[in-house]
């Protein structure tokens, strides 16, 4: 579908500047979530990516696997970034649908937050390791 190419080009190119593009990809009335947002409107979208710029240095998208079926669209991906000099990597998910002018309407994705966040920073993954042996042991 020429549109998905088209949007998953621009995704994996996304910049301040490119981001300008957005509602050529999203309807006005697009309904948005992930593990922090619960959002409807394109505007608010990109808002989400204005945040992500400002806090983030380098932060783009690596596609991995795509499925594509009547106007579905099931996207794995990476997310790949910088924060305070360290370099970080999601691996998540997407499922986005697509109106009658392949806008997408609907766009969720799909990661998890524990793993792919929070035991990266260390303090809480050392108290996770604490509690995950106490699990453990009453499981014996």
């Amino acid at each position: 579908m020429k549109q998905v190419d088209e949007l998953f080009t621009w995704y994996q190119s996304l910049t301040l500047e490119s981001l300008e593009r957005i509602d050529q990809f999203y309807d006005d009335n697009t309904y948005f979530k992930d593990p922090f947002n619960e959002i409807h409107g394109v505007q608010n979208v990109k808002k989400i990516f204005l945040d992500m710029f400002s806090e983030l240095k380098n932060p783009h998208f690596v596609f991995v696997d795509t499925i594509t079926e009547n106007k579905q669209v099931f996207v794995t991906w990476d997310f790949i970034f910088q924060f305070k000099d360290k370099k970080y990597t999601i691996h998540g998910s997407s499922h986005l649908k697509l109106n009658d002018e392949n806008k997408i309407f609907y766009h969720r994705d799909y990661w998890d937050v524990g793993e792919e966040l929070f035991l990266k920073i260390p303090i809480i993954k050392n108290v996770y390791g604490v509690i995950r042996k106490k699990i453990a042991s009453h499981g014996n």
